[in-house]
């Protein structure tokens, strides 16, 4: 299935998409909130400036997918794979990235209040200024991650961060 053919589907009322063979696709800017993506295979999918708020992207494979701008409010995104993937200024607010491998993502400037981070892999990640005010974060593995200016976050004691640089009074 193309992206072109997935938006038709949507705009004539189907939701449930769940694993779906997407790799690649492009949705850049496509409207489909609520859609059900379970499971699907995203790789390298290009979402950018997509509005995915409160879909439903569990266990969802988007390694290496573009996310540039998306919004995904309250989405969720619990055990999907979104190691390599481009995230910067995502909206993330209130989503559930619980148990989800973030390893390697850019999250430059991302919106992370509220959003439910327990046992999330953000290893290696690039964060900075991302906003994490009132994120669990429980369990996390922030190890050898770029935290410049990030807001919200608590590292836990035994990961270190590579560059941790906190943000002047």
């Amino acid at each position: 299935m193309n992206g072109q053919e997935l938006v038709q589907r949507y705009a004539s009322g189907e939701r449930d998409f769940a694993n779906a063979e997407l790799s690649n696709v492009n949705l850049t800017e496509a409207k489909l909130r609520g859609i059900i993506l379970r499971g699907a295979k995203l790789d390298k999918a290009n979402l950018g400036w997509a509005n995915l708020e409160g879909a439903d992207l569990e266990g969802a494979i988007l390694k290496g997918a573009n996310l540039n701008a998306a919004h995904l409010s309250k989405a969720n995104l619990r055990g999907a794979d979104l190691s390599d993937a481009k995230m910067k200024t995502c909206g993330l607010r209130e989503a559930n990235l619980e148990n989800a491998n973030l390893r390697g993502a850019v999250l430059v400037g991302a919106k992370l209040q509220g959003a439910n981070l327990r046992n999330a892999n953000l290893s290696k990640c690039h964060l900075d200024g991302a906003d994490f005010t009132g994120a669990i974060t429980e369990g996390a593995d922030v190890s050898f991650t770029e935290t410049t200016n990030t807001l919200g976050l608590i590292l836990p004691k035994d990961k270190v961060s590579l560059k941790r640089v906190d943000r002047p009074q």
